[in-house]
């Protein structure tokens, strides 16, 4: 081999070894920054988009705070943290005389530990064993039996229990006509005040002749609540005021 021929390559050898490191040592650390970079892109990207969601979500729940708070106020009042009797008192009052009735009486009695509701045991094995060993009732071409109706099932709320919730029965009297009472009812079902009326009764009222007036006593019972609202209520049993 002529030393020309030595000398080329070894300078194209040179080259390529050149080529080869410049790689290694400048683009490659280069390409591996890119790579890094486009993920930690791709991080932020993400981050940002969830980022925009929550804020979303946000601007949607506090464009829905004023209705909260109508809700949360009207829901205060239906079942307040003290007993407040003198002013479902007024309310009553106030039902009354739109309703072109009159208030005769009021009582109210003393608060009560609200106690949960409990479903109904389903019955039990041996009572299903004594069942089924009645003998078959014979086969007739009449219709079947109506079906016992099922009662609902019970839903309640843990957080509502016999430590914060208390339950005071009351008692209230008006005088009017039937149409009046129903008015006077339904007055009471959308007032501010919670009262569930459990009873009703009436008495005709007669004039002093002792002729039928048309008027009669209508007597509601039932009862208002009181919550507790404060953190680790331990008592449920408010004074009526």
């Amino acid at each position: 081999m002529s030393r020309n021929r030595l000398s080329l390559l070894l300078a194209v050898l040179a080259m390529a070894i050149v080529a080869v490191g410049g790689f290694f040592l400048a683009v490659q650390p280069q390409l591996t920054q890119t790579a890094a970079a486009h993920a930690q892109t791709e991080t932020v990207s993400q981050s940002n988009d969830a980022s925009r969601g929550e804020l979303a979500r946000l601007k949607t729940r506090a464009a829905e705070l004023p209705a909260m708070r109508r809700t949360l106020t009207a829901l205060s009042a239906s079942v307040p943290d003290s007993a407040s009797v003198s002013s479902f008192i007024d309310e009553l009052n106030t039902i009354a005389a739109a309703s072109g009735m009159q208030v005769s009486s009021f009582t109210a009695s003393d608060a009560t530990a609200y106690s949960p509701a409990v479903s109904a045991e389903p019955a039990t094995d041996g009572a299903s064993a004594s069942a089924t060993a009645e003998p078959a009732a014979p086969a007739t071409s009449t219709a079947a039996a109506p079906v016992a109706p099922v009662a609902p099932s019970i839903v309640t709320d843990p957080s509502i229990t016999s430590q914060n919730l208390s339950v005071i029965p009351v008692t209230v009297a008006v005088d009017g006509t039937f149409d009046q009472a129903l008015t006077f009812v339904k007055g009471v079902q959308a007032g501010q005040r919670l009262f569930l009326i459990t009873t009703i009764s009436s008495a005709e009222k007669s004039g002093d002749d002792g002729a039928a007036t048309g008027s009669s006593t209508w007597t509601f019972g039932g009862s208002i609540y009181v919550l507790d609202r404060s953190s680790g209520a331990t008592s449920s049993t408010p004074t009526n005021g």
